[in-house]
């Protein structure tokens, strides 16, 4: 199973120290899970740090969603961690984002993220883990089809 990994690239909010050791935390229970995962993180960003700690923990694999055709994105880009799948473009990465994963785990709002998300609402459908140790509030309910709201601690019993 690959399991996509939503998240900010950066903190918006709270101790970056609490943030980082909630990451490992995740980290270790999804390289535990033997399953793969798929990121776009962006250079020095809290998604490349959960990335590293995967790797770190025995991770089995990163697949890297890559907007190749965009002249700049290596420079801000994490194209190193894992093995690249083109997608050409910023407006085709949620669905490529989607097509190759099986499952999502959000850990925490984005704009990019909320397009991953919707993604995942409409076009292959498939459930979205938002952890609530990372989000300040809900989505509203009109939103919340396929969507589980769970504790980091139940994240290894939804992986299965």
């Amino acid at each position: 199973m690959k399991i996509g990994i939503i998240g900010p690239n950066k903190l918006f909010g709270g101790s970056l120290e609490e943030r980082k050791k909630f990451l490992e935390k995740i980290a270790k229970i999804i390289a535990k899970s033997n399953h793969e995962i798929v990121l776009t993180p962006d250079k020095g960003s809290l998604l490349e740090y959960f990335g590293r700690k995967y790797l770190e923990y025995g991770g089995k694999k990163i697949w890297l969603i890559i907007p190749t055709d965009e002249k700049d994105c290596n420079e801000y880009l994490n194209t190193e961690l894992g093995e690249i799948v083109s997608c050409s473009n910023w407006d085709i990465q949620p669905s490529e984002f989607n097509r190759q994963s099986d499952v999502f785990v959000c850990m925490g709002y984005a704009w990019g993220g909320m397009r991953e998300i919707a993604c995942a609402q409409y076009f292959n459908k498939k459930k979205v883990f938002i952890l609530k140790e990372f989000i300040s509030e809900e989505l509203p309910r009109e939103l919340n089809f396929l969507v589980d709201y769970i504790s980091l601690n139940d994240l290894k019993n939804h992986l299965k």
